[in-house]
């Protein structure tokens, strides 16, 4: 008897395929690059309730190394964000859902930012193109543990100030947590509270050309290192602008001092 039912259960269920095609057809974009471009695509699928919308759809930005902004599985809203690499800004993605099983993602880029439509198809295809229905949100995968970022204190400075001037309030959702090995010159080593040591390291270009930077700059971002205790070894052998490389932790970004704020910060050789 139960054979019988084996395959109408079945037709009920999407195909991979089909909500994958539904997503392809549904894509459009507005906008220009003067004006600012922005793209939608959306799918639905019978039986998907909203906390499982979003918890697939965060499980499949987590597989893909992105960062979960901002997650409500009772409202529907999710913020998804694809780190900032050498080629782009951080781009912020928006998925919402609904009881009905639809699921809606949308991404707007920059004013004067161009953007491959087929590739940014594809890219959001890859989070909506496989959700199944599903009552409950799945148990949240565990994001993949990257190596550290390679970066100049100087892009790092650059970085944070464009995010700050920008929007500061998402500085720090964004970089939470993030690994940095900064490499840069030693701009000075301080003696912090409960005996921790800071190293400074020197960006920005110097007052006036030929001259060395001044350590006094107004509004210049500068990126600080506050070292484990097991450093202060390393700390005590530094010498003022000598090169160093320093991997940490960002903890924070001190918008009235313009610090970019590293913790845990190891010396590297």
């Amino acid at each position: 008897m139960k054979g019988r039912f084996l395959v109408p259960l079945m037709l009920l269920v999407p195909s991979v395929s089909a909500v994958a095609g539904q997503c392809e057809d549904n894509f459009t974009k507005k906008g220009n690059p003067l004006s600012g471009q922005e793209y939608f695509t959306s799918v639905q699928v019978n039986g998907l309730a909203t906390a499982s919308a979003i918890g697939q759809v965060r499980n499949n930005g987590i597989g893909q190394n992105m960062v979960v902004l901002d997650e409500d599985l009772s409202a529907g809203t999710l913020v998804l964000e694809q780190p900032s690499s050498t080629l782009h800004r951080p781009l912020p993605v928006q998925v919402t859902a609904d009881n009905a099983g639809t699921v809606t993602i949308s991404l707007k880029l920059r004013k004067g930012s161009f953007g491959n439509a087929n590739e940014i198809k594809k890219s959001m295809c890859d989070l909506i193109g496989s959700l199944k229905p599903g009552k409950t949100a799945p148990p949240r995968s565990a994001a993949p543990k990257p190596l550290p970022i390679q970066i100049s204190a100087q892009q790092l400075a650059q970085e944070i100030d464009a995010q700050a001037k920008e929007n500061a309030a998402v500085i720090a959702d964004r970089y939470k947590g993030r690994q940095y090995t900064v490499k840069g010159v030693n701009a000075g080593v301080s003696d912090g509270k409960s005996g921790r040591y800071y190293v400074t390291f020197q960006t920005g270009g110097s007052l006036l050309p030929g001259l060395v930077e001044s350590d006094s700059k107004l509004f210049d971002t500068r990126v600080r290192c506050e070292l484990q205790p097991s450093q202060k070894a390393y700390a005590l052998t530094l010498r003022a602008n000598e090169r160093i490389q320093l991997t940490g932790t960002f903890r924070e970004y001190n918008a009235e001092d313009f610090v970019v704020e590293l913790n845990d910060c190891v010396g590297v050789k």
